[in-house]
């Protein structure tokens, strides 16, 4: 017969090897997981390996960067009539900074600093033609 101390006892049985279920099962995917991650890791050093040894054979010289750093050439570039090159297109940080001047000229006295807008700010304030509608 189906008692509360026998159903409780039941579900308690239930819930204790649904958990025990649980943490096994988590303990094995974590222990697969960490040897596929091993795997692949491994397979990747490997491929690596064989890159920087297929690399090397093919360009022995050019492994190693230069004295200036990687970025020297760039800055090196010219044109086929020997002046520099000017375009850096695809470059952003280079295009800034070949910025044209901005369009204001420095202010020359403290009086025109001090009254001096920038030109992002409207050189009189906006008021509105209906007024203060609080008013």
């Amino acid at each position: 017969m189906n008692t509360v101390r026998s159903v409780g006892y039941g579900w308690l049985v239930l819930i204790a090897a649904g958990g025990g279920a649980y943490v096994f099962a988590k303990r094995s995917i974590n222990a697969e997981r960490a040897a596929k991650s091993a795997r692949d890791r491994e397979l990747a050093a490997r491929q690596q390996a064989l890159r920087d040894a297929e690399y090397g054979a093919r360009h022995p010289g050019s492994v190693k960067e230069s004295a200036e750093g990687p970025l020297a050439a760039l800055g090196a570039r010219r044109s086929q009539n020997g002046h520099a090159v000017s375009d850096f297109t695809g470059e952003p940080s280079r295009e800034a900074s070949s910025d044209p001047a901005p369009t204001r000229h420095a202010p020359e006295t403290q009086a025109e600093q001090e009254r001096e807008k920038s030109k992002y700010e409207a050189s009189e304030v906006w008021r509105s033609r209906k007024g203060d509608r609080l008013s």
